[in-house]
């Protein structure tokens, strides 16, 4: 009889451990816990009074070269199944610290990103930095290290990319691929409308020439992996985890418009980055 209530004891220790098992697996994100992470650890990094200032980060995304060690892209295919954990430490929450005027809390504005080297040189898109409003910018990754952007180190408004410096980071880089030709599948790894690291499937659908806000037309690469705001500056990567491009934008197409208004959406065009114009700012 003792011996029965003992394995009942233990059946019943197990099964109330289960839950708290299962949410504390790597694969289990909490977005609530991940982006109030975020906002402490980069506002407890502004208060050390070592953070770059919005502004002079934006004055630096004039630079158009930068000197970077990149790793070699190993080539071999990696299984479904290892594919997300080997590639999720690289990718990274890009946020903006700011004040929203409604409390004296601070903020973060969350975009994606990713490492591109060991010594802290990470990827993104030019229209996630280019912006005034707030502190500084911050990288974290699914771990909960944190990180200060201390510069921009080049970039392209055109090609909308951004190379950034990170303060003090070690990370585990993606390596960057040649282009990818049309038919490539592809997986995308970002964080849409903050459901952090999401991982979607597709392939490439074409190359084209975009008009950009600068006027000049400049080469983009559709996709249809899926992805949506908050996925700026992901990596799309092939099936060996190395980088043919980055995320940038999406074009909805309607099949009529009355008065002004649009109706009947038909397709959403994923426009990303080719890998090409990350090399350009790095050669």
């Amino acid at each position: 009889m003792k011996t029965s209530h003992r394995f009942l004891f233990l059946v019943l220790t197990v099964a109330l451990q289960l839950p708290y098992a299962f949410a504390a697996s790597s694969d289990v994100i909490n977005d609530g816990a991940l982006k109030a992470q975020f906002e402490r650890n980069l506002s407890a990094l502004y208060d050390t009074k070592k953070a770059t200032p919005l502004r002079t980060l934006n004055e630096q995304l004039s630079r158009q070269k930068a000197r970077a060690q990149m790793p070699k892209a190993p080539g071999i295919k990696l299984s479904p199944t290892k594919f997300y954990e080997s590639c999720k430490p690289s990718v990274l929450m890009i946020g903006r610290l700011y004040k929203c005027g409604k409390c004296t809390k601070w903020h973060v504005n969350s975009a994606s990103g990713f490492a591109i080297t060991d010594t802290g040189i990470v990827a993104t898109n030019h229209h996630v930095i280019a912006n005034n409003e707030g502190a500084t910018f911050g990288a974290m990754d699914y771990k909960g290290n944190t990180y200060l952007v201390s510069e921009v180190l080049a970039a392209s408004k055109t090609d909308d990319v951004a190379i950034l410096q990170l303060r003090d980071a070690k990370l585990t880089p993606l390596p960057l691929a040649a282009k990818a030709p049309v038919g490539t599948s592809v997986n995308v790894i970002s964080h849409p409308d903050g459901r952090f690291f999401t991982m979607t499937k597709g392939d490439v659908s074409r190359y084209f020439v975009a008009r950009t806000k600068t006027g000049k037309g400049a080469q983009r690469m559709a996709i249809t992996a899926d992805y949506a705001k908050g996925s700026s500056g992901a990596p799309v990567l092939d099936d060996t985890g190395a980088v043919v491009g980055m995320v940038s934008a999406t074009n909805s197409i309607y099949y009529n418009q009355v008065k002004g208004h649009k109706e009947n959406l038909q397709m959403v065009i994923k426009s990303c980055i080719p890998v090409d114009a990350i090399w350009k700012l790095l050669r």
